[in-house]
């Protein structure tokens, strides 16, 4: 959102919303001391589970997460120790004889393949319960495991390009946890990522290909052309030492950066040239020794165009690339014609379902709210019941705290300011 605000406002202007996909999930619960239960995933979006009794003979299954199942009966076991759960995910250990009662699936996030307990289950005769997983790196209840991922809650933070971000930090009342800022191509981020890891905040670069406006060739950056400087970057990252979010060429779905889709051929080839690109910049990272570096990939909350081929899912380069899921979204209001109020329920729902089918954990990098055409702060006030009761997945928040297009400032008004201050006090907000 950074540049090109003339064609990025029309183009957003565009937005439309989409209902929040009914999540499919199940749960299944392991045996304990001889039988096992059958492999389960978690469920989507808090939903509950189903439950199974456990099997007889072999040792129980291993289970893929999804993003945060609720609370599901434990079947019946009489068999081996409980199940190995995917990443941040968890089977539930049942008992020798009968399992008992509820298990919360994903109560505490596995960590490389070890279960997270499934709930607790009540011995039967001569047996003992089930035995759950250490805790994974950030699991919370039934949330995705991985780098920087907070054990519960979200972590705030804001982009902010009016005032500074200690002045921000002084409105709050609190540290904020992540500083956001735009570099463009042959831009040097990592002087401020350094800077700003070691003033206690945890960066996030938004890297546009780009230079004075002018797009940088896809084909030459899968070519290789510009692997000197991507490799320098790639070293000095490295020599950071903190992790830090790398966002490389966001809302490639959109129609108004020269990186995306509709510049690059406006078909299914461009997709595969993005994703080509993208790649080769994490290789090239990879190589040099940057495992520092959390990658972000971030569509448009809608593609612009709507066509089949800009689906933001064509562009995902694949698990192996990508730490984090992420998207940008905002409320435009009134301020151009056409454009309407739209709740942060209707941006987050339009994509929040397909980013979290993807079992990562979800940044928003760019949202805020004009003061045209609605309350500024019921909207804010309306985001943390939000993400607290539908969108477990999404584990950092970030705002674009600027007056430009309109003034999307969390403290455009006195009540917004008091709305957001109320949000970032809350506990879910300081994991």
């Amino acid at each position: 959102m950074w540049n090109q605000s003339a064609v990025r406002t029309l183009a957003l202007m565009l937005l439309t919303c989409a209902a929040c996909a009914s999540p499919t999930p199940s749960q299944v619960d392991g045996g304990a001391d001889g039988v096992a239960g059958a492999a389960g995933t978690f469920g989507a979006s808090g939903s509950n589970g189903g439950s199974s009794v456990g099997g007889n003979g072999a040792r129980a299954g291993t289970g893929p997460i999804g993003s945060g199942g609720a609370s599901a009966a434990g079947g019946a076991g009489t068999g081996a120790a409980g199940a190995t759960g995917a990443t941040g995910g968890g089977a539930g250990g049942g008992a020798s004889g009968n399992a008992g009662a509820s298990g919360r699936g994903g109560v505490a996030g596995g960590a490389a393949g070890t279960g997270g307990r499934g709930g607790s289950a009540a011995g039967g005769s001569g047996g003992t319960a089930g035995g759950g997983g250490a805790a994974g790196r950030g699991g919370g209840a039934g949330g995705p495991t991985g780098p920087l991922v907070p054990a519960q809650g979200a972590l705030l933070g804001a982009f902010v390009g009016t005032g500074t971000i200690a002045q921000l930090d002084t409105t709050l009342g609190r540290k904020l946890a992540i500083s956001h800022n735009f570099y463009g191509w042959a831009d040097d981020f990592t002087s401020w990522a350094r800077t700003t890891a070691g003033s206690g905040y945890i960066p996030l670069v938004t890297w546009e290909p780009w230079r004075n406006s002018v797009g940088v060739s896809l084909d030459e950056i899968v070519g290789g052309v510009h692997d000197a400087m991507i490799r320098s970057r790639a070293q000095s990252s490295a020599s950071i030492g903190q992790k830090f979010f790398l966002r490389w060429g966001h809302e490639m779905n959109g129609n108004w950066y020269p990186w995306d889709g509709f510049h690059n051929g406006a078909n299914a080839a461009a997709a595969a040239k993005y994703i080509a690109a993208y790649r080769h910049i994490h290789d090239v990272f990879v190589s040099a020794g940057a495992t520092n570096v959390i990658w972000v990939f971030c569509p448009n909350v809608d593609s612009v165009p709507g066509d089949a081929w800009n689906q933001w899912s064509n562009y995902y380069p694949g698990d192996a690339y990508v730490d984090w899921m992420g998207f940008d979204g905002y409320n435009w209001g009134t301020v151009q014609t056409g454009s309407s109020w739209r709740a942060f329920t209707n941006i987050a729902g339009a994509i929040y379902a397909g980013l979290a089918d993807k079992g990562k954990p979800i940044l928003i990098a760019e949202t805020a709210s004009t003061e045209q055409g609605g309350d500024k702060a019921a909207w804010i006030a309306g985001i943390l019941p939000a993400l607290k009761a539908s969108y477990p997945s999404i584990k950092a928040f970030v705002w674009f705290h600027v007056n430009k297009e309109t003034d999307w400032r969390i403290d455009s008004s006195a009540a917004a300011r008091t709305a957001f201050v109320t949000a970032a006090g809350d506990a879910y907000f300081n994991p």
